[in-house]
């Protein structure tokens, strides 16, 4: 019968989550896990069951403290549209700050094309963007910022689109005024009628 785990599970995960986050599944190796996480392998396998169940956990600890960060900045704005800003430019910051972009994106360009756990988790956690994104824009045409007429569903894609198109963009060093030319007109879209926003 194994022996019950003697350390801190929820800190070895958010260590893993930074080794994966930094490097990726692929160069990341188990002996690379045993050094970080300061287990030996057998207890590693004990408590996770291998490196692939442990990428997962990872990210899903990942996944969830990004979306409830996102919820937070939409939500906490006096405005609908001041949240939006307030969600790219600090993601703009974060991003710049730090070339490992987003675990989650990172792990749908780099996982994702060839193993459906990963591939799911991607595909949720981009839903999920959607979905706020997509609120706070009809919020926004509530409060009169984004022209009623335009398809809140469609921005709400584009906004997501956008917003992991950051930490692609970031991670191959892009000089800081690139990124925030992508935010400012990214907003600047959104604010605009549906006339001009029409080809």
């Amino acid at each position: 019968m194994p022996r019950s785990p003697t350390f801190d599970r929820d800190a070895k995960v958010e260590q893993a989550m930074q080794l994966f986050w930094e490097k990726g599944y692929e160069s990341t190796s188990v002996q690379d896990l045993v050094d970080h996480l300061g287990l030996n392998r057998s207890s590693l396998y004990n408590a996770f069951g291998g490196k692939h169940e442990l990428y997962l956990e990872a990210l899903d600890r990942y996944r969830q403290e990004d979306i409830e960060w996102l919820r937070g900045q939409l939500r906490e704005a006096p405005t609908a549209l001041k949240g939006i800003r307030q969600a790219f430019v600090t993601v703009a910051e974060r991003a710049t700050e730090s070339c490992c972009g987003c675990f989650t994106t990172n792990a749908a360009v780099e996982c994702a094309p060839r193993d459906a756990s990963t591939q799911k988790r991607a595909r949720e956690s981009f839903e999920k963007m959607r979905s706020l994104f997509r609120t706070a824009v009809e919020q926004a045409q509530e409060e009169g910022a984004v022209d009623p007429s335009r398809d809140a569903k469609a921005l709400g894609c584009h906004l997501t689109n956008v917003y992991n198109g950051i930490h692609l963009t970031a991670k191959t060093d892009p000089p800081d005024a690139v990124v925030q030319d992508i935010v400012e007109e990214t907003l600047r879209g959104l604010t605009c009628s549906a006339r001009d926003a029409s080809p």
